[in-house]
Order: C-alpha cells, then structure tokens, then sequence
C-alpha cells in the first residue's frame, strides 16, 4: 500500500511514501536517481554502487519510506551517521544538511541534471 502527498494549494504530487520499511523498486531506483552519489559531502561512490544503502533520514517507522526521508549513503557514511554526535535532515527539495559533532554544518543538494557535469563513474 502507498500513501500520495499533495501540495494542498496546487495539488500537484510532492511524494509517494510506503507502508513498509524496505522500499519498492521503483522508489529505490527513484532516489537513486535523485541522488547519483552517496549524500555525504565529498563522496563521490556512486549511488547504483555496490556498498550503497537507502537510509531512512528519520528512522522507521517514525519516519516514512518515501524519497521526501530517503537518501543514498555508502555504508562508510550511512555507519557514520548513526555515531554519537552526529545529526542528519532531509528537506522536501532533497538538499540534505550533516552537522558534525563539533557543530559544522556541512549541506548537500541531489544531482542537477541540468549541470553540464556528466554524473560520476561508479
């Protein structure tokens, strides 16, 4: 079972979000896609990488299974994430702020396919 969300205004889809906890195969290869690389400042591992996990940015079943909530991490920074100290957001736009625990803010935006850059090699 799916939920849609709808901007109320508009009523334009803003999300899908799943009943479960593992996503389907279409928004798992939707968030790739959003994504391209793991969301840690710097990574460059490619999302359809092998080592590369889905990560509920809010935990499940607190937080949804919908791409507004998941996001590509390397399993080196999807560890890294769940360490003391650490604190991870996810707006709707899908630009995804770390806070360290020493309290720099670091902030990464998904893939802009209209950037002239080709997307990274895995």
């Amino acid at each position: 079972m799916r939920r849609l969300l709808a901007d109320p205004a508009t009523g334009t889809l803003t999300d899908l979000a799943e009943k479960g906890y593992r996503p389907s195969a279409a928004l798992d290869r939707a968030v790739r896609a959003r994504d391209v690389t793991c969301r840690f400042p710097g990574c460059r591992r490619a999302a359809d990488s092998a080592g590369t996990d889905l990560d509920h940015t809010v935990p499940w079943p607190v937080g949804p299974t919908s791409a507004a909530n998941l996001a590509v991490l390397c399993r080196r920074h999807h560890r890294l994430k769940h360490t003391a100290g650490w604190t991870v957001t996810l707006d709707p736009t899908g630009e995804m702020t770390w806070t360290t625990p020493t309290g720099r803010i670091y902030q990464t935006e998904p893939w802009q396919y209209t950037n002239p850059d080709p997307p990274p090699d895995g």
